[in-house]
């Protein structure tokens, strides 16, 4: 350093470059250089601020989208019953005690309609139906037409409802029966073929579930001692109207303006709070009137300790003259 200050003392004798040139280069680097870093400094905090404002909106967008698709299928769930309900029905001869005067050996079974819960959705539509399914056999032919009766019960066996309706075979002739028994014969010889027929019998069109009674099962009854069966089924299928019907025919329109309905209404309440917590003019209000409320307090507070010495003195003042007087 001593060198250095004996050539500047040789070469700038009056310290004029070091003035006038060192001195203002020297401090404008520094500047641009602080400049320099504060721009640097600024532009990692933008884009620190930037990258957390992103991550945040993706994440309350991503909750606000799953919140109103998990708000659809809840509503969808638990406001559309199920389609169908198929219960197998077991038929077997009512068996008939002896002086029984209204008892005859018909085809009867006791179908449950419920599994551990309701089974029917109170104020929906149902259509219930019995499939019966039939060979082709000269008995049934000559049987015709025969009776089908169904009848409603609650837990305590009490009828809520009954119907009967009539049915029979599908009219085939003798010619036709033998067309396509030719026809269908190699099917027929290997078993892929049955001459059988559906016959579907629709007990009730459109009955409504007792919310106060519900229904737990259903008497199925055949009026027909010599019908012959291979097997029987009865279906309980929801007759659907209104919204229930639109959501079930067009599930993906109705899940579009289901969802979309629910975003909107989110997006609404989100953006509510966020302008309400965004302003604090509200929380400095409540801390005013807190501190308000406290001095008011801190007052009274003030106004009965100095009152409370005054009492004292007067009782002492009472007490005094009450002595004199007892004393007179």
């Amino acid at each position: 350093m001593g060198l250095i200050g004996l050539a500047l003392m040789i070469l700038d004798p009056f310290k004029i470059v070091r003035r006038y040139i060192f001195k203002p280069v020297t401090t404008l680097g520094l500047a641009v250089a602080e400049e320099y870093k504060a721009r640097k400094e600024q532009s990692v905090n933008t884009t620190k601020t930037v990258f957390l404002k992103l991550i945040v909106v993706v994440l309350v967008g991503f909750s606000v989208v799953w919140a109103s698709i998990f708000l659809y299928l809840y509503f969808y769930y638990s406001y559309m019953p199920s389609v169908l309900h198929v219960k197998d029905v077991h038929l077997n001869m009512r068996e008939c005690k002896d002086g029984a005067p209204d008892c005859e050996p018909y085809p009867t079974a006791n179908v449950a309609l419920t599994n551990h819960q309701r089974l029917l959705m109170v104020g929906q539509a149902y259509k219930i139906v019995l499939n019966l399914e039939m060979p082709e056999s000269e008995q049934n032919g000559k049987i015709g037409m025969f009776t089908v009766c169904g009848t409603v019960r609650d837990y305590s066996q009490n009828q809520m409802a009954r119907s009967c309706r009539m049915s029979m075979l599908h009219y085939k002739s003798n010619l036709l029966k033998t067309i396509l028994t030719i026809v269908f014969a190699p099917l027929l010889v290997f078993g892929y073929r049955e001459e059988k027929q559906l016959v579907t019998v629709e007990l009730f069109s459109n009955y409504l579930d007792d919310s106060s009674h519900p229904a737990t099962n259903i008497d199925i009854t055949i009026l027909c001692r010599d019908i012959q069966l291979y097997s029987a089924e009865l279906q309980v299928v929801a007759n659907f109207t209104g919204l229930r019907y639109l959501m079930f025919n067009w599930p993906v329109l109705s899940a579009i303006i289901g969802i979309t309905t629910n975003l909107f209404f989110i997006l609404i309440v989100c953006i509510l709070s966020w302008y309400h917590w965004d302003d604090t003019e509200w929380i400095t209000d409540i801390r005013d009137r807190y501190q308000q409320i406290r001095q008011g307090v801190s007052k009274v507070a003030a106004i009965d300790q100095g009152q409370k010495p005054k009492l004292d003195v007067a009782e002492k003042d009472v007490a005094k003259s009450k002595w004199l007087m007892d004393e007179e």
